[in-house]
């Protein structure tokens, strides 16, 4: 989707020389920076990728997450960061998005269509004498696998990428009061989420924009979509999640139980006419999540499971009256393992089962996936050059995607990358709904 400002060039230009910019600015040196403007860091990230299959640009990014962090008095500490993105090529995140999703104490400042600015992560945490005491907009990560979310279910996702950002910077902090406490051999997690935002689902027109039709209520991938609209409102004390987590080592093995109540950051849908005719509206239920978990070692491997229930969560069904959602429950297990092999590499591998059980016909999503994972990772040159390698293979579409990394870190201050990202498949499938959009990256990070 080509934006059509007619200021659209000049700002293409503008952007590009922030990115040239940015590039001239490695040369200063970064702690310097950033102590006279008071901030603890300051990364800059620029990156330009490219459309094999279009042969031309498109994404011209420069990205900016100034962070702080104080003490405050012997068991206080606050953190602020904000994250900046601009992109000249305005294909990730076309025009100005609307950001329904979003609470409006969560939702970005939308800078046109040149870009976003987001207020990241604003607490203050309090150490207590067994524990912790953490309130403000903030990540609370309870999940144990790599790249897979099972139990990591407080916080929602933003999609702008697909799932081919690192999961941190992907997740979507939430104002919330979170206290972690140890007694005796056991640790509990409590946390308190008034915050409504969900998932971050790319519009209609971005370059990640999901087509396939469990992702469109049923729509077939080449239908023209109907308009959408978000449902209003919610009330932060009555919609809110609550989340509980108990741990402890039984017998060497790290053991977790986990209950989570509160919104279900995947959209349902419904069709409604308004006065310029059909709409699709998206609205929200609420879900309660019962998980357990396990993780230990022994010897080079380190392996992990995760286990989560959901009784009578709510599904979009299509039959001859439309839209309709039905109750049924969920079941999702997930096992990994980290092998240290032979070159000092390090390999995950990772298996995913997820059910609906008595799933009727019409039901949107397929009643089972299975998908399986490697990721592959190995360090040259004393760690300086890094590379990763990573490969989702779904069982039940039979697709793929695969990613390729390396990074060089020329000094403690900057470092260098390029990425490969493939999709193969069909254009039904999770992963092949993107056979065309391959994409090649080429960047630096640098700290001020």
């Amino acid at each position: 989707m080509k934006s059509q400002d007619p200021n659209f060039p000049m700002r293409r230009a503008s952007l590009t020389a922030l990115l040239l910019l940015s590039f001239g600015l490695t040369a200063v040196r970064g702690p310097a920076t950033a102590a006279e403007l008071g901030l603890t860091e300051v990364p800059v990230e620029a990156s330009v990728g490219v459309s094999p299959a279009e042969s031309e640009v498109m994404q011209l990014q420069l990205e900016v997450e100034p962070r702080w962090d104080a003490t405050l008095g012997d068991a206080g500490s606050a953190v602020l960061s904000f994250r900046l993105r601009l992109d000249g090529k305005d294909e990730l995140e076309p025009g100005a998005p609307p950001f329904d999703n979003y609470d409006g104490p969560s939702k970005p400042l939308t800078l046109g269509d040149a870009g976003t600015l987001e207020l990241r992560d604003v607490y203050y945490e309090h150490r207590l004498s067994s524990g912790l005491l953490r309130v403000g907009k903030q990540q609370i990560v309870w999940g144990r696998l790599d790249g897979v979310k099972i139990l990591d279910v407080l916080n929602p996702q933003t999609f702008r990428e697909f799932i081919l950002d690192d999961l941190g910077d992907s997740r979507i902090g939430l104002w919330s009061a979170y206290l972690d406490y140890s007694v005796g051999a056991w640790r509990a997690e409590l946390a308190l989420i008034p915050d409504q935002t969900s998932h971050d689902i790319p519009e209609p027109g971005a370059w990640f924009e999901l087509r396939a039709p469990r992702f469109r209520f049923g729509a077939p991938v080449d239908a023209a979509g109907l308009p959408r609209r978000s449902e209003g409102g919610s009330d932060w004390l009555e919609d809110g999640a609550l989340g509980l987590r108990l741990s402890r080592f039984v017998g060497g093995v790290d053991v977790s139980g986990l209950y989570y109540s509160g919104q279900d950051h995947e959209p349902l849908g419904r069709v409604g006419l308004g006065e310029d005719g059909l709409f699709l509206e998206q609205y929200h239920r609420r879900r309660e999540v019962l998980g357990l978990s396990a993780e230990s070692s022994f010897g080079p491997v380190a392996w992990r499971a995760e286990l989560s229930h959901q009784p009578g969560r709510r599904f979009n069904v299509r039959g001859a009256a439309g839209l309709d959602e039905v109750e049924l429950d969920q079941s999702v297990l997930g096992v990994g393992a980290d092998i240290q092999l032979p070159l000092n590499l390090l390999a995950n591998v990772q298996l995913l089962w997820d059910r609906v059980h008595d799933a009727p016909a019409g039901l949107i999503r397929p009643n089972e996936d299975q998908l399986a994972t490697v990721f592959l990772r190995r360090g040259f040159a004393y760690e300086t050059l890094q590379t990763e390698f990573r490969w989702y293979h779904s069982l039940t579409d039979h697709d793929d995607t695969m990613a390729l990394r390396a990074s060089y870190a020329v000094n403690d201050e900057l470092t260098l990358f390029a990425s490969g990202e493939w999709f193969t498949g069909t254009p039904l499938g999770l992963f092949g709904q993107f056979a065309r959009q391959d994409r090649v990256v080429l960047g630096f990070s640098r700290y001020f």
